[in-house]
């Protein structure tokens, strides 16, 4: 089996891909899965006029695919752990695989915001839903690529996924109530 034919049984035979994935690991295929997905969204979020961090340039498109493929690899090891620790065995390699070519979704995004942009040019509102269905597509099959490499329940793979996002927006909120509090004592310092 190609990886054409890896790539279209991810979508149409989920199955079969992942237990393809299991016995080959493609690792090479999982990343260009993130590099083609973070290509995608750089394009789109560009066309848009979203890239308000980074400039549409060579090394802002590096920066988003090495971020691309670290975060997959950190949030592949992380789930691993959460659920190794609960006794459940799978294979880290075949889940950062399966993640990456769940990344391959936000390529639906890059045609969908030209069209968008030729029908109502002027309107934010579909640029944002575009990206919010995307993303929410991307993550539904980075769900069920949990449920085939550790054969888990639906409810158990989303409860899974949802933690270390909950996780890392609880730090930030912990991070900025720290630093509001050192503000206010620097400003209460600062008085007396």
């Amino acid at each position: 089996m190609g990886s054409i034919e890896l790539i279209y049984d991810f979508f149409e035979d989920h199955v079969r891909a992942s237990l393809q994935v299991i016995e080959r690991r493609p690792i090479a295929l999982g990343m260009l899965g993130f590099a083609l997905g973070g290509l995608s969204v750089f394009i789109a979020q560009a066309l848009t006029g979203r890239l308000t961090l980074l400039s549409f340039s060579w090394p802002s498109f590096g920066v988003v695919i090495g971020w691309k493929i670290i975060s997959g690899f950190v949030l592949a090891a992380v789930l691993h752990l959460i659920l190794d620790l609960q006794g459940i065995k799978g294979n880290v390699a075949a889940l950062f695989i399966l993640f990456g070519l769940a990344d391959l979704a936000w390529a639906l995004a890059l045609p969908l915001v030209l069209v968008f942009r030729v029908i109502l040019s002027s309107s934010t509102l579909p640029a944002t839903l575009i990206f919010f269905g995307t993303g929410v597509l991307v993550l539904s099959l980075k769900a069920r690529s949990i449920q085939d490499v550790y054969r888990v329940g639906s409810g158990k793979a989303w409860f899974t996924l949802g933690l270390p996002y909950l996780g890392a927006l609880l730090g930030s909120m912990l991070m900025f109530g720290l630093l509001m509090l050192k503000l206010i004592l620097e400003l209460v310092k600062a008085i007396d």
